[in-house]
């Protein structure tokens, strides 16, 4: 089981669901219960920015004390993704979270490992044959899926592809791979091409001449601002008078249905 969770979410600042990436969304109240259930698996972070893209990422080796948190249904290990967004971690860094279980002394210790740079440079072996574990991890949080168009492979379970061929000058770098699943991957064999203009942006030409570009969606998108529909006097601190009247909005009617014309009697009989 891969899961991609909020840490804001597991700190209770806001209800914001977890995500299976290769099955939907999950609630924050049952996200919970899962990840204290995952605390033997291996843990990963990604700090992301404004945007919601992936900025750093780093293997997580320190775990907040969950057992206090209930866990009914105890799940396979798997993989964890804890996501942060770095301005929350700037202030998470300065006020420590202050919350009754967990520990708040535990949070502190996982939140100086997440803003602790411990990992190698992403493009330190340009000429490597395969990728170092960092790079790895970057791309698979950075892309999320296979890169062809449609492809909903999770990139964890994909093939790192160079985007031009490691035999013809390809680069091992976060600029020169993507995942692609192994059925995508060997279409670069049956007549596609594969461009990547920029870290994260694929274009995909097919043997017809059409292309096709694409790019994983942010993993931290920000959250929509809440939409009001019209004022609300108790929302609005103006309590209602008991004796002003309570408007019920009631659709129109519809309009009534035209009887059916009635039919001619004719004067005389038909000739048959």
């Amino acid at each position: 089981m891969h899961l991609q969770v909020a840490l804001s979410t597991l700190l209770g600042l806001d209800d914001r669901p977890a995500e299976l990436p290769d099955l939907g969304p999950v609630p924050a109240s049952r996200v919970r219960e899962l990840v204290a259930a995952q605390r033997g698996a291996p843990w990963r972070f990604a700090i992301t920015g404004p945007d919601g893209r992936v900025v750093r990422t780093g293997a997580l080796r320190r775990r907040p004390d969950l057992q206090a948190v209930p866990c009914t249904d105890p799940a396979a290990p798997g993989l964890v993704d804890i996501l942060v967004d770095a301005t929350l971690l700037a202030e998470l860094i300065d006020d420590p979270p202050r919350t009754p279980s967990p520990p708040a002394h535990t949070w502190s210790e996982v939140l100086a490992e997440i803003d602790t740079p411990r990992e190698r440079p992403l493009d330190d072996a340009p000429r490597a044959r395969f990728p170092h574990t960092g790079l790895r991890r970057h791309i698979e949080l950075r892309d999320r899926y296979c890169t062809f168009p449609g492809c909903l492979a999770p990139a964890h379970t994909a093939d790192l592809d160079h985007t031009v061929d490691h035999a013809r000058g390809g680069t091992t770098t976060a600029g020169g791979l993507g995942p692609a699943c192994r059925h995508d991957h060997g279409l670069k064999q049956r007549g596609w091409h594969l461009d990547q203009p920029e870290p994260g942006r694929f274009q995909w030409h097919s043997p017809l001449g059409r292309s096709y570009r694409t790019r994983s969606e942010p993993l931290l998108p920000p959250l929509p601002t809440p939409v009001r529909h019209g004022p609300d006097p108790e929302l609005d601190g103006e309590p209602r008078s008991s004796e002003a009247p309570l408007l019920v909005w009631r659709p129109d009617p519809p309009p009534p249905v035209p009887c059916p014309p009635t039919p001619v009697e004719l004067d005389e009989p038909p000739p048959f």
